[in-house]
């Protein structure tokens, strides 16, 4: 559902009574064009009075309002009422106007987001067959999951507008995340290529961030830690290594006592310990870092060189 209206009716002190701006407001509200649009009703007070007094009345406020709605022909179904009396108020308390404000009835028009479907295929680039895989769909408003058909295809109904996830598992593969903006037109078939998680296979964990010269993940990092747990369900006989590695450009290779050698070390420990206390066994998992032996850029000058270097790995055992 997406908003398209928002509309505040105020009250005076104590009154449930609609005045005659609150009156011409809702003389002039849409009405319902389709069975599937709501209308979010929220009921408020200011502070003024108990917080039992304050309840009943935000209630008979929303009920003022919903019942001149139901005159103008919104069935009731499609009125959605909430009450909260004083306890989210929009402003302080400490002045006429403050109170004021507090003192609504706030509307909210939804109708349901348009849909459209993108078609598409999990791939194995190195036959060039098909891959029977499970799809996690996740945007800000729905997280679900479907199998393709065994062929690797599937169809998706998808919003427009926003902008959806896709992680990609499936038995024998490494997995694969996403992100794509879904446009109203019809969109290209999407072709989702697998890497095999053979063994001696490795695979960079994508997106998975440490604070700086700590072994602590940044907050929008975190999300990346269930893809390797579920990749790891998905291949229950698959037992893997955790590396890690750091940037530490121009110089030469540090030796284990040193602190960027421990640093990569508590790194990698840090996915380990995540995965175990998240239900993995211990026997299937390792961990190792590398300092800054196996930089991808020794000489790195540029941030885009240096963030391929500090990077934590999967390899498959």
């Amino acid at each position: 559902m997406i908003r398209v209206q928002t509309d505040t009716v105020y009250f005076a002190t104590g009154s449930w009574e609609l005045d005659s701006v609150a009156l011409d407001l809702l003389s002039r509200y849409p009405g319902p064009r389709d069975p599937s649009h709501k209308l979010y009703l929220t009921g408020h007070t200011d502070a003024v009075g108990s917080e039992a007094a304050n309840e009943l009345l935000a209630q008979r406020r929303a009920q003022a309002v919903s019942e001149r709605l139901l005159a103008r022909q919104w069935p009731a179904a499609d009125i959605v009422v909430q009450t909260f009396g004083e306890r989210r108020p929009v402003a302080e308390n400490d002045t006429d106007e403050s109170r004021r404000r507090n003192r609504r009835v706030t509307l909210d028009y939804y109708e349901p987001a348009p849909f459209t479907v993108l078609s598409g295929k999990v791939l194995d680039p190195a036959s060039g067959e098909g891959v029977d895989a499970l799809l996690r769909l996740h945007s800000r408003s729905f997280d679900d999951t479907l199998r393709t058909q065994p062929d690797g295809t599937f169809q998706l109904r998808l919003p427009v507008d926003s902008v959806v996830g896709v992680d990609v598992y499936a038995e024998g593969y490494f997995w694969r995340s996403q992100f794509m903006r879904i446009k109203a037109q019809q969109l290209e078939p999407l072709i989702l290529e697998l890497t095999a998680a053979e063994q001696g296979a490795a695979m960079d964990i994508p997106n998975l961030f440490f604070f700086g010269n700590q072994a602590v993940l940044l907050p929008n990092s975190i999300p990346e830690l269930p893809k390797i747990k579920r990749f790891l369900e998905m291949n229950p006989d698959v037992s893997v290594e955790i590396a890690c590695h750091v940037n530490y450009p121009n110089q030469p290779p540090v030796t284990k006592s040193s602190w960027e050698w421990d640093l990569s070390v508590r790194r990698a420990r840090f996915v380990y310990n995540w995965l175990i206390e998240n239900g993995i066994a211990a026997d299937r998992l390792t961990y190792q870092g590398y300092g800054n032996h196996h930089m991808r850029f020794p000489n790195a000058t540029n941030e885009e060189q240096m963030s391929q270097n500090r990077r934590v790995e999967v390899i498959v055992q």
